[in-house]
């Protein structure tokens, strides 16, 4: 059975969520529809950008994986669809692939550009041209069958260390990844490391690697997240 995927900034609850729903199970009545997320902060490319590499990473070879977080909508940024280690990505080339591709380097992605329909609406391609590419997709329709080829994605430069997100426990995930010999958030240094978080004294902030082989910072019981004021952009360092 064909797995779709959708990460958006569109909001819980959306309509436009739906829409493209619709849309998509109009081109692949089979498929299985997955919500990665839809509370992206608006416009911002790179939380959209991790939580689609984090939120699709476990998936088997062949699911389609559609990302609009898109502030150039109807704008001169390509439409685009590619392969990568044997599964799909559909969305805008505006830098959203960024931490996706950069995480696969070596391999390149084999990428097209999406043909825009004349109808297809200026404000709302994630329903009129991104969902009709990733149904077809899952439907088997060959990747070169959706578009013409394109030149390599854009690959914005990699970011300066940081907070990525910000989980419901108010641990903060870095872009650090081990070894290191503990972490800087903002002027604050936290050198105490624990294996997990029964492991941590409470009251006292600590660095793990989470489960994404990431370096975070947490607080037993508590919210790293607010003892640090800190969240997706605060600087990092490694000590």
């Amino acid at each position: 059975m064909p797995v779709i995927t959708l990460t958006t900034d569109f909001g819980a609850g959306s309509p436009y969520v739906a829409a493209m729903k619709a849309r998509l199970l109009e081109g692949c009545p089979t498929a299985t529809l997955v919500d990665i997320a839809h509370s992206v902060p608006a416009f911002d490319l790179g939380a959209a950008g991790f939580l689609l590499w984090a939120g699709t990473r476990h998936f088997a070879p062949g699911a389609v994986h559609l990302c609009v977080v898109d502030p150039g909508v109807g704008g001169a940024r390509r439409a685009v669809a590619f392969s990568l280690a044997g599964s799909f990505y559909v969305g805008p080339d505006n830098g959203v692939f960024g931490m996706l591709l950069r995480e696969s380097l070596p391999h390149v992605p084999a990428a097209v550009e999406l043909r825009r329909s004349v109808d297809a609406s200026p404000t709302f391609e994630g329903r009129d041209v991104f969902a009709p590419a990733a149904a077809a997709l899952a439907s088997g329709t060959p990747l070169k069958k959706v578009g013409s080829a394109a030149a390599e994605l854009m690959l914005p430069p990699a970011p300066r260390p940081s907070v990525l997100w910000v989980d419901a426990f108010g641990n903060l995930v870095t872009s650090l990844k081990p070894p290191v010999g503990g972490v800087r958030v903002g002027p604050t240094e936290i050198r105490l490391s624990a294996r997990t978080y029964s492991d941590a004294p409470r009251g006292r902030l600590f660095w793990y690697v989470g489960s994404m082989g990431l370096v975070e910072v947490g607080l037993r019981e508590d919210t790293a997240a607010g003892l640090l004021d800190a969240g997706p952009g605060t600087p990092v360092q490694p000590l």
